[in-house]
């Protein structure tokens, strides 16, 4: 049973994240953990972490949105979701907040961005459909496996709907493109499995895929390579080097930079076949990348929308 603390937030909520292809780009969380659960993900090591089995929900955050709008004498051109936590998550009250959020910034001219793995419903096509233009979707796949689904990502949306989520997205006009990322080398990057991944992603209609290679942060490395070793007993995870992200400040153990260059090269070519690029994380792979991921839409420009007297406020 998931416990939902609600809490209000206090101060700025518009504010960059310290991811490093985010800093020109406010970016909000609605919660403080993530009860999808994936079993990679590093918000596990924050100290602000609430646990496996509770999430703190900011309950005034469209209302603080809209008060920081009104009082900006310039807006910023998008707003991303969520550097720290899944907006789409499938608590209803997560979602209700989320959607009352993206609506305020969506309304007042404002272009949303946002990675998920979780539930978006048709609610959120519709509110998206009205703002299509300005609306930047990439959602995160990487096996249509049920066992790995299972093991790695338990409480987010299943592989095939995700798919269904991106057919959809693409079919109300908005930019759409893919995360294949953490991929576990051997076993989600392998053929048929890859391939099949990558004839679905395009058959949904997206021709982009940011990718990068699982990653074992040092607070939980030990519990993470035993469960990868579940998934494929001849991997050896302990013994991946350690690895610097682009900010320098973090990283983890993962397969060495030309194994992971081999591999890239192979899930390009592959993706190629089905109409799909398929491009490295710059910020996980600093010395192989340097374009964008498109985390957060199109290539950002980091300016600002001045505020027009009669644009409308949620």
């Amino acid at each position: 049973m998931m416990e939902i603390v609600a809490r209000e937030r206090r101060g700025p909520i518009l504010t960059p994240s310290s991811i490093p292809c985010l800093r020109s780009l406010p970016t909000i969380n609605i919660t403080q953990g993530c009860s999808l659960g994936c079993t990679y993900c590093y918000i596990k090591s924050y100290r602000d972490y609430p646990g496996p089995d509770r999430v703190v929900l900011f309950t005034n955050t469209a209302a603080l949105v809209a008060e920081e709008l009104k009082r900006k004498r310039k807006r910023p051109e998008r707003v991303y979701f969520s550097p720290s936590s899944d907006a789409f998550q499938y608590l209803a009250e997560v979602q209700q907040a989320t959607y009352e959020t993206m609506r305020a910034l969506l309304d007042a001219g404002v272009e949303v961005a946002f990675l998920t793995k979780g539930f978006v419903t048709d609610r959120f096509l519709g509110l998206f459909e009205k703002h299509a233009h300005l609306v930047h979707a990439q959602v995160g796949l990487t096996s249509l496996d049920h066992t790995i689904w299972r093991t790695l990502e338990p409480r987010t949306s299943p592989p095939d709907h995700r798919v269904q989520t991106m057919r959809a997205l693409v079919s109300i006009k908005l930019r759409v493109t893919a995360r294949l990322d953490p991929l576990i080398p051997d076993v989600t990057d392998a053929s048929p499995a890859v391939d099949s991944l990558l004839e679905a992603i395009s058959a949904s209609g997206v021709t982009f895929a940011a990718a990068s290679y699982m990653f074992l942060r040092p607070a939980f490395a030990k519990i993470l390579a035993s469960t990868l070793k579940r998934l494929q007993p001849d991997q050896q995870p302990e013994e991946w080097s350690y690895q610097e992200f682009t900010d320098g400040r973090s990283g983890g153990q993962s397969i060495g930079e030309q194994e992971r260059r081999e591999r890239f090269a192979r899930l390009a070519d592959i993706g190629r076949q089905y109409g799909i690029t398929v491009s490295p994380c710059r910020c996980k792979n600093p010395g192989l990348a340097d374009g964008s991921c498109h985390i957060a839409g199109s290539v950002h420009r980091p300016t600002s929308i001045a505020v027009q007297p009669d644009l409308p406020f949620a």
